[in-house]
């Protein structure tokens, strides 16, 4: 059996590379994932204020609440750039611009008690929106717990 899975998983891994360098060759999709890592390349105080909310042809845009930390940007934008693309892992941000506009504010934590709907769940689950599904992703969650403590022997 010369297929194995990993085999398969690697060629698998290999025609997604092709079709992403012909769909995107210039890698333009890999920058969305700044929208992920963001707050923490920025800081806090500089991601309550700016945010991502844009990319196009190089360009980054930044939509920034007030013109005092639009002008404040301006002068770090240098020093932003040569940082988010060493997190991308390569120069696919040539200009970041500023424009003026709303803030929205970071999504609240929820607390452990909407995270974790029964006390045995042993994953957590990201804060989702629609009552429905998340209902049924904690089913799930509260499900999968009680079949794992069913398996273990008694007293442990």
């Amino acid at each position: 059996m010369s297929d194995r899975p990993q085999n398969r998983g690697a060629r698998v891994g290999e025609v997604l590379r092709d079709v992403l360098q012909r769909v995107d060759p210039e890698q333009q999709m890999r920058v969305y994932r700044l929208w992920t890592f963001w707050d923490h390349e920025v800081g806090e105080a500089i991601a309550r204020r700016a945010q991502p909310s844009g990319f196009r042809n190089g360009i980054l845009f930044v939509t920034v609440a007030t013109q005092s930390w639009m002008q404040e940007l301006q002068f770090m934008k240098d020093t932003m750039r040569e940082r988010l693309n060493a997190r991308l892992g390569a120069a696919l941000i040539r200009d970041i611009y500023f424009v003026s506009g709303t803030i929205e504010p970071p999504p609240a934590e929820p607390a452990a008690a909407e995270r974790a709907p029964s006390g045995s769940a042993l994953i957590e689950v990201p804060r989702i929106e629609d009552p429905e599904l998340a209902a049924a992703f904690a089913r799930i969650v509260d499900a999968r717990a009680r079949r794992l403590a069913a398996r273990r022997p008694p007293g442990k």
